[in-house]
């Protein structure tokens, strides 16, 4: 199976799961849990994101007419690694870098944290400045609250604590007392 055979199927299972769960989706993306009420009415469109290298893509998916349409993009500092949304809905943390894998042997020096504000529709506008991060971000997630952003690394394997400002806004690292043992 080559890449673009994957990719199509995943856009398809994607697209798929979307039909089945799209009239209770809450905020713009398709993976947020429901906040609507039971007998709110199924919406006809969720919003789709996708990144190709420092492009990050918004769609819009029209569950009703199965038709996936680019709406608009943003560029980030490096390749995309991971985004998680904010509780509220209002808010997705996107990391990056321009580090490979460390099988490919590229050592990149540019790994990056931002922070951008979900607009009506879906749209993705920056918010705040990006910070800089020790090393490649594999993966990052909000806690509950919305309190703090966490990211994890492999190479060294770490994680790095940073506070969320109030208003969504990344804010400083949290240094924790002793490193952890990965």
């Amino acid at each position: 199976m080559n890449r673009r055979t994957f990719s199509g199927m995943l856009v398809g299972t994607t697209a798929s799961m979307m039909l089945g769960c799209a009239g209770r989706t809450s905020g713009p993306t398709a993976t947020f849990k429901s906040t609507e009420p039971a007998d709110a009415s199924p919406r006809s469109s969720v919003a789709l994101y996708r990144s190709v290298g420092e492009e990050l893509a918004h769609y819009e998916v029209n569950v009703t007419d199965v038709t996936l349409t680019k709406r608009a993009a943003v560029m980030v500092p490096a390749d995309v690694q991971y985004a998680w949304p904010h509780p509220s809905r209002q808010y997705l943390y996107v990391t990056s870098s321009n580090s490979g894998s460390g099988a490919s042997g590229i050592i990149g020096d540019k790994h990056r944290v931002a922070a951008y504000r979900i607009l009506a529709g879906g749209a993705l506008q920056a918010h705040g400045n990006p910070q800089s991060l020790p090393s490649r971000p594999i993966h990052n997630s909000v806690d509950a609250s919305g309190t703090y952003l966490l990211i994890a690394y492999n190479n060294p394997s770490g994680v790095t604590v940073h506070r969320i400002n109030g208003d969504g806004t990344i804010g400083e690292q949290v240094e924790q007392p002793t490193r952890l043992d990965a």
